[in-house]
């Protein structure tokens, strides 16, 4: 058997709309007094694109934090806000503490605990992204992984003087992680698809949404043919995302690509997600467990194997096609050919990482597999 897993994001889907909604959570989480209302800036849902670039230069440095912490296997954009968040806030705790003598304990618990932390932090001046990046870099050392990196900022948080109250809060699964995650998705859903997905009003609504507004970085007929060829080859293909469920499918229908895959074999975080609370232990990226369930199927029987004893279930060659290190780290894990594009965020560069990293092949984009896969 043959099997090519396919990452969406960065490989078949431009990731510029995950990376501009960060940035509009970030501003609006920031300015808008929902949350913590530090400033008087309106925040408006019908923005331009070149508003929207503004924002993501601003919060993002050009994209420099974003392609830090790629660096370090933080593929999840809801996890990037996180770190962005969690470092201001704690820039902002110490200074606070600084100037007036205090240790300010304040919960993220709820929206109405960061509209409170908004309130007494409203004097302190605003970190930089220049600001958050320097902190990453000096927290965090080289070479650490995912996890680590968050792991790291919570215990340097905690030995500060101000930064205390936020050490419960670095968990990715923490109620600070939630509530801008919620934010985030009102942003890339839209009012309906919010409703119609979390059966609830967005606490902020009046946005349109970004999920029927992606960029396939080729001709979405091209990949469709794409999809077809590989399968007249012999090959089996299969999905690994992290994107949700429905963030998935939506616009895969959209393209005419879904129909092109056995169910069976797609995996998102959903899906994900669901194998974790049944194993009661966390399985994201980079944990190769999105690459096994896309491999080896949907059956949660099997789940507990897949996660300890994945050899058991490999049949002959796997391709994994994905464009950034924590691709390459699950490949790597699960034996599996490594095929890295060029079309993520850092684009040609990151030829060098796959390089490094000892990648099988390297592709300009996602069609140019046809003449790897013969």
């Amino acid at each position: 058997m043959k099997k090519v897993i396919f990452d969406v994001d960065g490989v078949l889907l431009s990731e510029k709309r995950y990376f501009d909604v960060s940035a509009l959570t970030l501003w609006e989480w920031y300015n808008s007094p929902l949350y913590m209302g530090l400033s008087q800036e309106p925040v408006r849902a019908n923005l331009t694109e070149e508003e929207i670039r503004d924002l993501r230069a601003r919060y993002w440095k050009d994209d420099e934090i974003l392609q830090w912490l790629k660096g370090h296997g933080v593929n999840d954009n809801w996890d990037m806000v996180h770190a962005h968040i969690f470092v201001t806030l704690w820039l902002m705790l110490e200074q606070y503490a600084a100037t007036t003598g205090q240790i300010r304990r304040l919960s993220f618990d709820t929206l109405r605990g960061v509209r409170l932390a908004g309130i007494f932090l409203k004097n302190c001046d605003m970190p930089t992204a220049s600001d958050v990046l320097d902190v990453l870099r000096d927290t965090v050392p080289d070479g650490a992984s995912k996890d680590q990196v968050f792991e790291y900022l919570g215990k340097a948080a905690g030995e500060s003087k101000g930064g205390q109250a936020l050490v419960p809060y670095a968990s990715l699964d923490s109620f600070l992680w939630h509530l801008h995650v919620d934010c985030f998705q009102n942003w890339y859903f839209g009012d309906d698809l919010y409703r119609e997905t979390y059966g609830r009003e967005p606490d902020n609504p009046g946005k349109i949404g970004f999920l029927t507004n992606e960029a396939p970085l080729a001709d979405p007929d091209d990949i469709r043919h794409l999809f077809q060829e590989l399968k007249r080859r012999g090959y089996d293909i299969a999905i690994a995302t992290g994107r949700s469920r429905r963030e998935m499918e939506i616009p895969f229908r959209h393209y005419g690509w879904y129909d092109e895959f056995d169910p069976l074999y797609i995996s998102t975080s959903t899906d994900v997600d669901e194998a974790a609370a049944l194993l009661h232990r966390s399985l994201d990226k980079p944990n190769p467990f999105a690459y096994y369930l896309g491999a080896f199927g949907h059956y949660p029987d099997r789940y507990a194997d897949y996660a300890d004893h994945p050899d058991t279930f490999k049949q002959g060659t796997y391709y994994v096609v994905g464009d950034s290190l924590a691709d390459v780290w699950c490949a790597r894990s699960m034996g599996a050919v490594m095929i890295g594009t060029l079309t993520g965020l850092d684009g040609q560069n990151a030829r060098a990482m796959f390089e490094k990293e000892g990648a099988d092949h390297i592709v300009n984009n996602v069609m140019d597999i046809l003449d790897v896969l013969k």
